[in-house]
């Protein structure tokens, strides 16, 4: 499903509503909401939204467990951490127990912090399948999302919840959940805007399929809801018969 918004602020909004309305429903169903983050400009406009009235008092955040989609092999103070931007939007500002917040340690080596974020993910969700119930996604202009890059080993990965990378362009390790745990999630939610996203926003959407080149192609969950949130300037490439469709 694709929605279309003038500004951020908007789209901002209408994401935070979606986010209420599914916390609620897992909540009452299954007794608690668990949740992937995502690094990135509109993801921290969204994240201070949900951490002020009246999100911060309606969305039942003593049910709530914390996960991020990916993350730099950095301390977590470091200012290019995606655990310290979404503590400072809101973690920091709405009532999640701290044994519910469940960051990448980066303390080890990248393969280790890989391998025992997947032992947390494991003892989360104990015998069952892991089933994130919300996971927001980025768009890069490259076509990755969370750390999935082009042409990186990890995109090949069907037996691990989560990989490490190394991205030479950036100098940086990564470490990131899969596209096959991804694509098990209940609800998926992609955030793009600004214009300077429009070109790979159309060739994700409309171009031939092409998972190696445009890994966010490989994100398509097995049972659960896909949305893509935009604003016009990502979205102006796209073509009618898709906005129509999808």
């Amino acid at each position: 499903m694709i929605t279309i918004y003038n500004n951020v602020e908007t789209l901002g909004a209408a994401v935070a509503e979606l986010f209420l309305k599914k916390a609620c429903l897992a909540v009452a169903e299954r007794g608690r909401f668990i949740v992937s983050l995502a690094g990135g400009q509109t993801p921290r406009v969204i994240y201070e939204i949900l951490g002020k009235p009246p999100y911060s008092k309606q969305v039942p955040w003593e049910n709530v467990h914390i996960f991020w989609g990916d993350e730099r092999y950095v301390p977590a103070d470091d200012i290019r951490s995606n655990q310290l931007m979404a503590r400072e939007a809101f973690l920091d500002h709405v009532p999640i127990p701290q044994e519910q917040i469940h960051p990448v340690l980066c303390k080890t080596s990248p393969r280790q912090a890989a391998e025992e974020y997947e032992q947390v993910i494991a003892s989360t969700f104990l015998q069952e399948q892991p089933q994130f119930d919300f996971i927001f996604l980025g768009l890069g202009g490259d076509g990755h999302t969370a750390s999935l890059f082009p042409h990186t080993s990890v995109l090949n990965e069907r037996n691990h919840w989560v990989g490490h990378i190394y991205v030479p362009e950036q100098d940086s390790h990564r470490v990131t959940l899969t596209a096959p745990l991804i694509n098990q999630a209940k609800t998926i939610v992609f955030l793009v805007t600004g214009d300077g996203k429009a070109e790979i926003v159309h060739e994700v959407l409309e171009g031939p399929k092409d998972f190696q080149r445009l890994p966010s192609q490989m994100i398509a969950p097995q049972q659960g809801e896909l949305y893509w949130f935009m604003d016009t300037g990502a979205s102006k490439l796209l073509s009618e018969k898709i906005k129509e469709n999808l």
